[in-house]
């Protein structure tokens, strides 16, 4: 059988694989990894049990596949905003929060909290592995480079990360009914808090 034969099985496997993928991705979203059931998935993509499991052995290895895909989108997102923003800290920092706001909110605390406890270690490792790589590390990079620049003070950087992260969260869930915009003019003034502080000068 010729290769070029062998591609529209290769395309349909890798679209049905997708298709499960995007609808878990929204169950788990929704309802937390404990709370859905491969049988839910199954009803909501619309095949049988079974095919379900010929494209994931679990649904544990389907909800990492769900969420190191989540993160290495948002790996590719902030690597882009990174470059087009590079050399200016109030710049990275604002493209770094537009760049969540325009997504849907990963709710950290609910997965930290709920999900990583109903996952064997192995699976705890890969996804922690995902987040540092794909969000900590790249934005962990900004605070870096600009403690070496004098730029900012000698804070520990996961700290600040771990500030901005909670605070993108925590306005996606008080101003979820908001337009973005609302949201934005937020984060926008926070992000000056954290750079200039409340104190008068």
């Amino acid at each position: 059988m010729s290769p070029d034969s062998q591609n529209p099985i290769s395309d349909k496997q890798a679209d049905g694989r997708n298709r499960i993928l995007d609808v878990a991705e929204l169950l788990f979203q929704a309802r937390g990894y404990t709370a859905v059931t491969m049988r839910d998935i199954a009803k909501a993509v619309g095949m049988r049990q079974a095919s379900l499991y010929y494209h994931f052995s679990s649904k544990e290895e389907l909800f990492v596949s769900v969420r190191e895909r989540l993160f290495e989108r948002h790996r590719i997102g902030l690597q882009n905003v990174l470059h087009r923003t590079e050399g200016e800290l109030r710049s990275q920092l604002e493209g770094v929060t537009d760049w969540f706001l325009s997504q849907h909110p990963i709710n950290f605390h609910a997965m930290m909290q709920t999900d990583m406890p109903s996952l064997s270690q192995e699976a705890k490792e890969r996804l922690s592995n995902a987040i540092n790589q794909a969000i900590f590390e790249p934005i962990g990079q900004i605070f870096t480079t600009a403690q070496a620049n004098h730029r900012i003070g000698a804070v520990r950087p996961e700290l600040l990360v771990g500030f901005l992260l909670s605070l993108l969260e925590s306005i996606s869930v008080v101003y979820s009914s908001e337009p973005v915009s609302y949201k934005k003019e937020i984060v926008d003034e926070m992000i000056l808090v954290l750079l200039e502080g409340i104190q008068r000068r």
